[in-house]
């Protein structure tokens, strides 16, 4: 069975509902950070800051490649996985669902604890700046996703039912409860 991939910035609630989704559906959740964890024994913050992000990201790649191959889950993906997307690993896996947030909502939701997102910067001043140049350069890549769903509004229920239904409408085979 194929994985649902969600894809998008970080705080776009790729774990809150893909949590909500995996128990709707009856598909097992797996989120790719805490795969990561699992295997190097760190947090992904802590990784990139100790070990840098390209060593973090090869991680990140791992860890998918092995979630696909278990086949049957919901994933949240890491919010950089581009390079995966790029290479159309994930589509060829599952089906990909990009979670669309505004600039304005994940500044409010990413507005925590500055060193549990080090690619954010320890400035909250230059926040919104470096925000908009992530998005700028991985949405590219996000827009390539089988499913777009804007959540900068919904709720992680909301969020989660919609996937299902949007899930149910481009993959009729795909076996989805709701």
């Amino acid at each position: 069975m194929k994985n649902i991939y969600l894809l998008g910035f970080m705080g776009a609630g790729k774990s809150s509902a893909g949590k909500l989704l995996a128990a709707k559906t009856g598909l097992a959740f797996r989120d790719s950070d805490a795969e990561i964890k699992k295997a190097a024994g760190a947090d992904p913050a802590e990784l990139i800051n100790r070990r840098g992000l390209g060593v973090f990201r090869r991680l990140e790649d791992s860890a998918l490649r092995k979630l696909a191959r278990a086949g049957g889950l919901v994933v949240a993906a890491g919010g950089g996985v581009t390079p995966t997307v790029k290479r159309g690993f994930l589509k060829r896996t599952g089906i990909t669902v990009y979670l669309a947030c505004s600039e304005s909502v994940l500044l409010k939701r990413l507005a925590g604890d500055p060193s549990a997102r080090p690619l954010l910067g320890k400035v909250p001043a230059e926040r919104p700046g470096v925000i908009r140049r992530l998005l700028a350069k991985r949405r590219p890549y996000y827009e390539r996703a089988d499913i777009r769903l804007d959540v900068s509004t919904l709720t992680p229920e909301l969020a989660a039912a919609k996937i299902a239904a949007a899930v149910r409408k481009y993959d009729k085979n795909f076996f989805i409860e709701a």
